[in-house]
């Protein structure tokens, strides 16, 4: 095959029964700009992640120059690109905050739109898919973060295989033919060989790089799901005798940080070849004890939650959560080292939040919400305390008016907000 025209940002290479998405490479004949939605746009991409047992706030928020949970942002050079946010929340119902934690991208109890799902028919309209919602663990009721204007939630992805086969698969890839590569040991680039060489012969030095570190990443991407496989086949280690196991077995709960930490890295993909602009990600409660560093951790993961202070257990927890950490961390720096086709870097023009509508799973409570916003352009503070001082802000949702308008979104209100945080990130 020969002659293939880098259309658009959206171009695939061909194969004979599937194709593979590009990553954006400036330097090729027609590619094209990502125009921002407004003039005012200082960002064009959301990432929101929640997870539903929250964080320990004495380590997460900033203000703390030795957070451990920050730790993991700071070693992969990021410390100037990050902002951890106190003392706002949705100041709503107080009743048991598990039943509340899908709340927390939309502010409302009642239904509502949840933020990724306002901006993404604008974002996400010349990309693959409009939005992708995904969860890492066992599927549990109100498990998804996104919801449609009419509060519908939307299904979550939960299978690190199947978020591959949509990413990569182009839309004629299917699960199955995956699979097939990856119990065959052989990878999804391998057909396509010869036709990523014409690509990359077109292009300058700076994007052959980037076209190289895009593929390495595919490939390592695909080896892991290899070894994450393996798993599934393989009996289970012998649990702690005090460890109440589950009914049924089903390794997507103990698994969670498995299953994690490829959903970081396959969205990070996803945003490079501009597969969508707009993702949610759930990071699930689960009773089940957590494999991690070959055995299982002694507690499950929601018991550890409910510490009640015993440093043990704490650090149990942090062990936990320092891991959703490490994977955000790798997430943000894969952004930062990739350069956007409109300057800077991804990083740059992508807000990620991340956050939890659980103030204090130790009690349930629901106010005081652990937030973080890094990336999209904002003047970052490393910690900000609001509700006193010279920020008086409450409401959670006051940020995300601030992240609208970020995005360019000519907007002065979302869901319960009273004000925005412009005058301290923008």
């Amino acid at each position: 095959m020969t002659g293939i025209p880098y259309h658009d940002r959206r171009q695939f290479l061909k194969g004979t029964s599937y194709a593979l998405a590009l990553p954006l490479l400036p330097s090729l004949p027609g590619a094209l700009r990502a125009a921002p939605t407004s003039p005012a746009a200082k960002a064009k991409r959301l990432v929101c992640v929640g997870t539903q047992l929250g964080f320990y706030k004495p380590e997460f928020f900033a203000s703390n120059e030795k957070a451990r949970l920050i730790r993991p942002v700071e070693d992969a050079g990021l410390a100037g690109a990050f902002t951890t946010i106190s003392g706002l929340d949705h100041k709503g119902p107080t009743g048991n905050g598990h039943q509340l934690v899908y709340t927390l991208y939309t502010g409302h109890v009642v239904p509502s739109v949840s933020l990724d799902q306002f901006v993404a028919p604008t974002l996400g309209g010349d990309t693959r898919y409009e939005s992708l919602q995904l969860c890492c663990g066992e599927a549990q009721a109100k498990a998804s973060l996104s919801f449609t204007p009419s509060g519908v939630p939307i299904p979550v992805t939960l299978r690190p295989s199947a978020l591959f086969a949509r990413v990569f698969g182009a839309g004629s890839l299917e699960l199955q033919r995956q699979t097939y590569l990856i119990e065959s040991g052989r990878s999804l680039l391998d057909d396509l060989t010869g036709e990523a060489g014409i690509v990359s012969g077109r292009a300058n030095a700076e994007d052959r790089r980037k076209l190289d570190e895009y593929f390495t990443s595919i490939r390592a991407v695909e080896g892991r799901l290899v070894r994450r496989r393996d798993w599934l086949d393989k009996p289970y280690p012998t649990p702690p005798e005090a460890l109440e196991l589950p009914e049924e077995e089903n390794v997507d709960g103990s698994f969670l940080l498995d299953n994690e930490d490829l959903m970081w890295d396959l969205m990070a993909l996803a945003i490079k070849n501009d597969s969508t602009r707009v993702i949610s990600l759930t990071i699930p409660i689960t009773d089940r004890a957590l494999f991690i560093d070959g055995r299982f951790m002694s507690e499950g993961y929601h018991r550890l939650s409910h510490h009640g202070k015993k440093e043990e257990k704490i650090d149990g927890l942090l062990t936990i959560e320092e891991r959703h950490m490490m994977g955000a961390a790798r997430f943000l720096k894969a952004l930062h080292d990739t350069p956007d086709v409109d300057g800077g870097t991804l990083l740059d023009s992508t807000i990620t939040l991340i956050g939890s509508a659980m103030g204090d799973a130790a009690a349930h409570r629901r106010t005081n919400y652990p937030l973080f916003v890094a990336g999209g352009g904002f003047k970052h503070k490393r910690h900000l305390s609001c509700g006193d001082g010279p920020v008086t802000n409450t409401m959670a949702c006051d940020l995300y008016v601030t992240v609208l308008q970020q995005l360019g979104f000519d907007v002065g209100k979302f869901s319960t907000s009273e004000s925005d945080l412009n005058s301290v990130l923008t």
